[in-house]
């Protein structure tokens, strides 16, 4: 925990409470690990009122405990957001493990716009093994932005109908600021949509906005096939990339030997 004084018998104080990974965010002051927080709202050893920003790191099951133990102190805590945020439906994000959804559910804001809460939880696949400074790494956005993506195509962009496949077309990226485990949104715009032959394409932005400033952009367009077609075009492109890779290594292997290599022999 920083210096920030969180103790019962404090008239009021005010902290963001982030995941324990996040040591060096932690060591700021106004932040508070979540394993402390949890830890100090059981007990009651807390302000007489404590107003808390929920920032990145927690677990479904931490945010669930939180919501309960805020609702049991109500009165003496607040939530700055409103209410303690929870992910989105799993599946729409297509991740097969819970722990791996990145974001909250998603709002229609008009207009083609859409927006979500950041929401990740320290254990995700995409932190596991990177984790270095303050800040969330660049990998970790682009992730919660293909979610972000995924989650509004599925749910706001197609008719009910056979299964599909989400396939990446382009995407640009550019990064203007550190995002920080602090509260932030991604930021849905379309730009375009089409039908082609074999289902649509869809262009569009995600931008990650946190206080106020846009911090990061994915440009990107996708197509929308049917899974069928996707499946049957993927074991296509497979089938030939082996044969290229076999010719290939069978013309490395039948090339001749260079005279100098076999004089050093």
């Amino acid at each position: 925990m920083s210096d920030t004084t969180v103790e019962r018998g404090v008239e009021r104080a005010s902290v963001v409470v982030v995941g324990d990974r996040f040591t060096e965010f932690l060591a700021l002051r106004g932040t508070i690990a979540a394993s402390d927080l949890l830890a100090r709202l059981r007990t009651g050893d807390i302000p007489r009122e404590l107003a808390v920003s929920v920032g990145q790191g927690l677990s479904a099951d931490q945010l669930s405990e939180l919501s309960v133990l805020a609702a049991m102190n109500r009165g003496s805590v607040f939530i700055r957001q409103g209410e303690v945020p929870a992910h989105v439906e799993q599946r729409l994000t297509h991740k097969h493990d819970a722990k791996n959804v990145l974001i909250g559910p998603v709002e229609e804001t008009g207009d083609g716009g859409y927006r979500a809460a950041l929401l990740l939880d320290q254990r995700v696949e995409v932190l596991a093994d990177h984790l270095t400074g303050l800040h969330i790494p660049a990998v970790t956005l682009l992730e919660a932005a293909r979610q972000t993506w995924t989650v509004v195509t599925e749910q706001f962009l197609l008719d009910d109908g056979p299964p599909t496949r989400f396939v990446i077309s382009s995407i640009a990226s550019a990064f203007h600021r550190f995002v920080f485990p602090l509260p932030a949104t991604l930021e849905y715009r379309l730009r375009g949509r089409e039908r082609t032959p074999v289902g649509q394409s869809i262009a569009f932005t995600v931008s990650v906005r946190q206080g106020g400033e846009t911090a990061a952009e994915f440009t990107v367009e996708i197509r929308v096939i049917p899974q069928r077609f996707a499946e049957k075009q993927e074991v296509m492109a497979a089938r030939t990339a082996v044969r290229q890779g076999l010719a290939a290594a069978e013309a490395v292997a039948a090339e001749p030997v260079l005279a100098g290599a076999a004089a050093g022999r």
